[in-house]
């Protein structure tokens, strides 16, 4: 009777082994449990820093090497009072240059004398800027009347000029043109012959240039 129950007890802990040995391997050969993902880490994309590129300055245009102005100067008298001789741009008046001139010939009050003419006075304005002017006078002392200007006009370049060659008197059928004409200075040049003689700019139907400040 006990041996039966021994034999009974020692199968019931063999089975029980068994089974155990069996839910173990089927543990094994099951799916394995799936792991929780990582999170992603999200790239992080840094875009190239941009490089400056020195801009290319272009070149300040130049007006080339500057000119000059010169001529002949008069006045309705013995002598030629001192002057200041001035060439103003056509497009900006604020643009100028000038030159100022001493008195020429006898003191008004001495009876000039016989002889030969003396060299013809002159003007010259140096390192004028290439472009186109106007080139007047004004008288520099302080007599009544200063204010009217001596100009390089039509009168000049249609009358005046034609007649002095030849020594003879402006005809009187010229045209009373007191309008000023335009210089044009070029790079490196003298403009010549710009006589600064007509001094009737104040007649009627002319207009004088203003003494520039």
């Amino acid at each position: 009777m006990k041996t039966s129950r021994y034999v009974l007890y020692t199968t019931a802990i063999a089975a029980v082994l068994v089974v155990a040995v069996i839910a173990s391997f089927a543990l094994r050969g099951g799916n394995p449990v799936a792991s929780r993902p990582s999170p992603a880490i999200a790239a992080i994309t840094t875009s190239p820093t941009p490089t400056r590129t020195a801009a290319t300055a272009s070149p300040t245009p130049t007006a080339g090497p500057a000119g000059a102005i010169t001529g002949a100067l008069s006045y309705p008298s013995e002598f030629i009072p001192p002057l200041t001789v001035y060439a103003v741009s056509v497009a900006d008046q604020n643009v100028l240059f000038s030159v100022d001139t001493p008195r020429f010939g006898a003191d008004p009050s001495v009876q000039p004398t016989a002889g030969p003419a003396g060299p013809r006075p002159s003007y010259t304005i140096a390192g004028v800027t290439p472009g186109a002017y106007y080139v007047f006078a004004f008288r520099r002392d302080t007599v009544i009347g200063n204010d009217i200007p001596a100009v390089y006009s039509r009168f000049v370049v249609d009358c005046m000029q034609p007649s002095e060659g030849a020594q003879k008197p402006v005809p009187s059928s010229c045209p009373n043109d007191h309008t000023l004409v335009q210089v044009n200075v070029r790079p490196g040049e003298t403009a010549s012959r710009i006589d600064v003689t007509d001094w009737n700019c104040s007649l009627p139907g002319s207009t004088c240039p203003p003494r520039p400040r």
